[in-house]
């Protein structure tokens, strides 16, 4: 009776053991794979409504993520090299100055995009009627530093000599153009553009995608170590930023309204709401998969930086790109 007793004990304190083995194991593996999306903007507005979106909402959370959304702290310093640096970290950024990090030594992968066209644009006055490339002919045109390749790529479509057109670099704000200190500067036609318009200002935009300047905005990139440790969470994360996307351009206003409430107060809302509405030409312009980016653009981007960095080294595409992890998020033809 005494052994009978004692081996029902030993296998009931097994059971127990096994059974809090099995919990501790599905426990560890429900932790979320940590995340985080460095933003190139110190604000969190409608440019990245998408993540936004499936933020609010729980949906990073349901798919095995914990995410943050961090804004870009003043004084952050290379955007590149903090992402290539940090941990489990995926970055936003302009393509040019993507290409830029990666050109300089960073060890940096780009992994989908968040705009599949670019929102670059020149503001300018409408009295002074630019419509086309042509119309910047003896104007005096300013430019941040990374868009002087994009400018130069406009004029060439345009057939205009560089030489007639007096660019300088752009001042952050508004100002110089509107006291007229230059003719057209260099904006996002769904940021600034907007604002001015808002504001009751006579401006109209010269959208750079309209005259041959093909490149990506919001660029999702990540360091080679965070690509091949989170692979799979990077994918997972394209899921949901499609889908966050998809939900958001839906509805714009309320999209909009929840950016503003949730996130950034102190926004205004029919800025952001007109903002989304421009945005949404761009999130889909080549591929309906969100993210998506293709081997042509990419080239040409970087045919167009050697172009203007000729002391630069720039790999092969295949060195800094990764395709497949897009691939991977819409293999399955359910999103």
């Amino acid at each position: 009776m005494i052994k009978h007793g004692l081996m029902r004990w030993m296998r009931g304190v097994a059971g127990m053991v096994l059974a809090a083995g099995i919990a501790v194991g599905a426990a560890r593996a429900e932790e979320p794979d940590k995340l985080v999306l460095q933003l190139d903007l110190g604000v969190r507005n409608v440019q990245f409504a998408g993540v936004l979106w499936a933020d609010a909402h729980g949906w990073f959370e349901e798919a095995g993520l914990d995410l943050e959304i961090r804004p870009l702290p003043k004084g952050y310093g290379d955007l590149a090299a903090n992402v290539a640096a940090g941990e489990h970290t995926i970055g936003s950024i302009e393509g040019g100055l993507f290409l830029s990090g990666r050109a300089a030594g960073e060890p940096v992968v780009a992994i989908g995009t968040m705009f599949q066209a670019s929102p670059l644009g020149l503001v300018s006055k409408v009295h002074h009627g630019v419509k086309t490339p042509a119309d910047l002919v003896g104007l005096k045109v300013a430019v941040h530093g990374d868009g002087h390749e994009a400018l130069a790529t406009v004029l060439e479509t345009g057939d205009v000599d560089p030489a007639l057109v007096t660019v300088s670099e752009a001042e952050y704000g508004d100002g110089p153009l509107l006291r007229d200190e230059v003719d057209a500067k260099q904006a996002y036609y769904v940021d600034e553009f907007v604002r001015m318009r808002q504001a009751g200002h006579d401006v109209t935009v010269l959208r750079y995608k309209d005259f041959g300047h093909r490149a990506y905005s919001q660029v999702l990139f990540v360091s080679e170590t965070t690509l091949a440790e989170n692979r799979d969470a990077l994918v997972r994360f394209l899921q949901v930023h499609h889908r966050g996307w998809q939900a958001a351009l839906a509805d714009p206003e309320a999209a909009a309204k929840l950016v503003v409430e949730r996130y950034e107060p102190q926004l205004d809302l029919a800025y952001q709401v007109e903002s989304l509405k421009q945005i949404g030409e761009l999130v889909w312009a080549e591929d309906k998969r969100t993210g998506a980016a293709s081997p042509a653009t990419w080239t040409e981007a970087a045919e167009r930086f050697r172009s203007t960095h000729p002391d630069a080294e720039l790999e092969p595409m295949a060195a800094w790109t990764d395709f497949t992890l897009v691939e991977e998020a819409f293999a399955d033809g359910e999103l």
